[in-house]
């Protein structure tokens, strides 16, 4: 049997659909006119909401009932295991199939050049702010982002041009694939934005992540380009192997691209931009905080080497809007400001945090944390979580979800956590039931807040009751 057949299928079915690369794979079949169909045992908003208005036809929950008899190609997810009830009918049936990021390179990568983002932050910033800048460029990019750009509506798409931009992410691909996705994705050109240790469920040190990425880089064509932030000298000397043009971006002033950064109270500030030492220009920047400061400068200098000038991007900079559930601003009730953010390892939460500060300068910031990444389920951050939320004055953690899946050794532990942030004397509580945060939270907040919602998931709808809650009461 062929695994992966030449041609587009006609019928695709996805197993875990709702992921944010799987479901964004399955918008580009529906493009191409691919009828497609999924299954998962969640499909909460965005994605969910994407899958449907695009046409796929979605199941909750796993059975081999779910895959249409007529489907001629599936697509499976790396959180499905072999024992998946779709999976076992989709070999008893003798079905093609393939992981997420080889099928999006088989059919979709051919005759493009791939412009591939990896690294431990920024990802997902920095892929639709590229998408963004080559669209407004006239480029027509094709693009797949793990999050939904605001500015396009979409997780995804065709396009038409000469360039592909990739989330390129260092996560096994499949149970019977457990290389990194980003190994599949052919690329030209390269953005790699950080390297810190994640992915803790799959990688046991930061030793065996260098690994991954240090197979990364020699997939690099020589004509390629590797534009690396040197904040990170683990990342720096690992692109450097790469068998291409390198440059290096950043703060400092030893990087090829410097960026100064000036971020004055109550504003996103800006970006003064020079390359080897020569003054390219001021960017104004379309989100707070450092960090994507970084976001900005990396992929100006990627874009400049491919011969993009930085002055007719400066205003497709500032009409960037960023990407749902990064720093979103999700509505504002009785005066108290609320915020959704992804944000789940200690370091991107306190970059989120301490932009989220200078933004906001005066009002209370309230963090309601809900440990739910396979890193942020662990105890390998344990005390790193606690210094990074200590920017914040007060701290709520949610349950752990699905500790049973986790080792009571090596669990996260939300009541250390709160100990751990009074010591740093900040207020600080956890919970055992989403009700009783809702109730704490509803008690807590007054005109003037900002409530920075953290987690990977939907908090099992906390932020719309607690909208509704807010809205009902005189908050002075």
């Amino acid at each position: 049997m062929v695994r992966i057949p030449a041609e587009v299928p006609k019928k695709v079915h996805m197993i875990a659909a709702c992921g944010t690369g799987m479901g964004a794979l399955a918008l580009l079949f529906r493009e191409m006119g691919v009828q497609v169909s999924g299954s998962d045992v969640q499909a909460y908003p965005p994605m969910g909401d994407l899958l449907r208005k695009a046409g796929v036809e979605l199941s909750l929950g796993y059975g081999p009932e779910n895959l249409p008899k007529d489907t001629d190609f599936v697509v499976v997810g790396n959180a499905v295991s072999k024992d998946n009830p779709e999976v076992e009918e989709m070999l008893e049936r003798g079905l093609p199939y393939g992981s997420f990021p080889e099928s999006l390179a088989h059919f979709f990568l051919n005759s493009r050049c791939p412009i591939v983002v990896a690294g431990t932050h920024g990802k997902t910033t920095s892929t639709a702010l590229l998408a963004w800048l080559l669209e407004c460029s006239g480029e027509q990019p094709g693009f797949l982002v793990g999050g939904e750009p605001t500015n396009f509506g979409s997780s995804s798409r065709l396009g038409k041009g000469k360039y592909f931009v990739i989330e390129g992410d260092e996560y096994d691909s499949a149970f019977f694939d457990k290389g990194p996705k980003f190994l599949h994705y052919r690329p030209g050109v390269a953005l790699f934005t950080s390297l810190e240790f994640d992915h803790a469920d799959i990688y046991p040190d930061l030793d065996s992540i260098r690994e991954q990425f240090l197979r990364f880089v020699a997939l690099m064509p020589p004509e390629g380009l590797v534009m690396v932030c040197n904040e990170y000298p683990d990342a720096v000397e690992i692109a450097r192997k790469a068998d291409c043009t390198v440059e290096t971006y950043g703060y400092g002033k030893d990087a090829d691209w410097v960026g100064v950064l000036e971020e004055p109270p109550g504003v996103c500030g800006s970006l003064e931009i020079s390359f080897r030492g020569r003054s390219v220009g001021t960017v104004p920047l379309p989100l707070s905080g450092r960090h994507n400061g970084l976001n900005v400068l990396g992929s100006l200098g990627l874009l400049s080497h491919l011969g993009f000038g930085l002055e007719g991007l400066k205003s497709c900079v500032e009409r960037f809007e960023g990407v749902r559930r990064r720093q979103e601003i999700a509505g504002e009730v009785n005066g108290i400001l609320l915020m959704d953010d992804f944000a789940h390892h200690p370091t991107a939460v306190r970059e989120t945090l301490a932009g989220v500060r200078r933004r906001y300068p005066g009002r209370r910031i309230v963090a309601v944390f809900e440990p739910r990444t396979n890193t942020s389920r662990r105890n390998v951050f344990q005390t790193h979580y606690a210094e990074a939320f200590s920017l914040a004055d007060v701290a709520m953690c949610a349950p752990v979800y699905r500790p049973e899946t986790v080792a009571p050794g090596e669990r996260f532990d939300p009541g250390v956590w709160v100990e751990d942030l009074q010591k740093l004397g900040r207020v600080a509580c956890c919970f055992d039931a989403p009700g009783d945060m809702e109730k704490a939270l509803t008690e807590t907040c007054r005109s003037g807040d900002v409530v920075l919602f953290m987690s990977s998931g939907s908090f099992a709808d906390l932020f719309e009751r607690l909208k509704v809650n807010l809205g009902r009461m005189d908050r002075g």
